[in-house]
């Protein structure tokens, strides 16, 4: 099978050769190929042609399966919209909004939900316009055989990243839950236009959704309401004009009651075709079992990422053998780290991991 294959084996829920692996890369691929941030993208450029070779050499020396093909990060469009962003000079987690965003008070809002609506996604934000460049070189190089995904983030999380202050909208969840509900659906109706703005520049593959609040940092029933029918509209857009699947990427465990409860919700209500969870307390045979089994959805087991990081491989080999152990059948599973791929990872780790993933997740797993 090739990477496409083998993916879309996972997404049918029936065997493939071996089981892929998602790593989420975002700034390792940068760190890993020799490049500080600074040198690959400032808060007006972004430098197309390095990070193309970063990408290019993340996925060809690692060999995982499923790719973003470009580096993203939480400021993308952040300073035409009026915020500040921080590029760390050193070695930093990523690019990401300061608290100067660009909504500190409710009268700033009319005038920053105008400049969204006539944002073009392809043109306004010049390192969105690099990251559209990337997608394009590694469609043309990589795009007939490996599976290239969009990424994006989704209702209360693109808001915080876009609009208001990260705990300036948490106590709007409480103080004002109307204007966060109108924030969410245009912070979303701004991710549905850069997702078609990735698919148009060459991505082949399934939309992924990173909702990072979960329920980690709200309550169920705010997850719920904010984020429910905001992922459900993206997941409806990506079927109906690219015939592709959405994943969702979220926080908290999962396990819990209250929060299996907006889970059901998740996975019956809004389309959904995969799970991405973190590595809180949400085992790899509870995933099997209460996920892919009962809702007929895939989902990825998670190996904890700092565990990659500090590796050695034979310790690595061990975790992931481990958790294959427990996924039965194995069926509609394939493997991922928590959150991302974390930046300080070796690709000697990073390697190591996907290699024994790829060794033990030889199908079928229960021989």
């Amino acid at each position: 099978m090739n990477k496409k294959e083998r993916f879309q084996a996972v997404r049918e829920k029936r065997a493939p050769d071996y089981m892929p692996v998602w790593p989420r890369v975002m700034s390792q691929m940068i760190f890993s190929h020799g490049l500080l941030l600074p040198e690959v993208t400032g808060v007006d450029w972004y430098d197309a042609g390095k990070v193309t070779e970063a990408v290019l050499a993340s996925i060809k020396y690692n060999d995982y399966d499923l790719a973003i093909p470009t580096y993203i990060d939480h400021a993308l469009g952040v300073p035409p919209l009026g915020g500040e962003i921080n590029i760390p000079e050193k070695f930093g987690i990523a690019a990401g909004p300061t608290d100067n965003k660009p909504v500190l008070t409710k009268t700033d809002w009319p005038r920053v939900k105008k400049i969204a609506a006539s944002f073009d996604h392809k043109t306004t934000d010049p390192r969105m316009t690099g990251a559209l460049k990337v997608i394009e070189n590694i469609a043309k190089e990589l795009g007939d055989e490996t599976p290239l995904v969009t990424h994006a983030y989704v209702g209360s999380v693109a808001a915080m990243h876009l609009f208001r202050p990260n705990e300036a909208i948490l106590e709007d969840m409480y103080e004002d839950p109307e204007w966060v509900d109108e924030m969410c659906y245009v912070a979303t109706d701004w991710t549905m236009e850069w997702i078609r703005a990735q698919y148009d520049a060459g991505a082949n593959s399934i939309t992924f959704l990173a909702e990072v609040m979960g329920t980690l940092m709200v309550s169920p029933k705010m997850a719920e309401r904010f984020n429910l029918n905001n992922i459900a509209r993206v997941a409806k857009m990506v079927k109906e004009e690219f015939g592709q699947g959405t994943w969702l990427h979220t926080h908290g465990n999962m396990t819990n009651p209250k929060a299996y409860e907006y889970l059901t919700k998740l996975a019956t209500q809004t389309d959904l075709e995969g799970f991405h969870f973190d590595e809180m307390d949400n085992p790899p045979e509870w995933i099997k079992a209460q996920v892919v089994d009962k809702f007929g959805v895939s989902a990825c087991i998670i190996t904890d990422g700092h565990k990659i990081v500090r590796g050695p491989a034979e310790t690595i080999r061990a975790e992931v053998k481990e958790q294959i152990s427990r996924v039965g059948d194995g069926l509609g599973i394939m493997m991922a780290p928590s959150c991302q791929l974390l930046p300080a990872t070796p690709n000697e780790h990073f390697k190591a991991w996907v290699d024994a993933t790829h060794e033990y997740g030889r199908y079928p797993l229960n021989r």
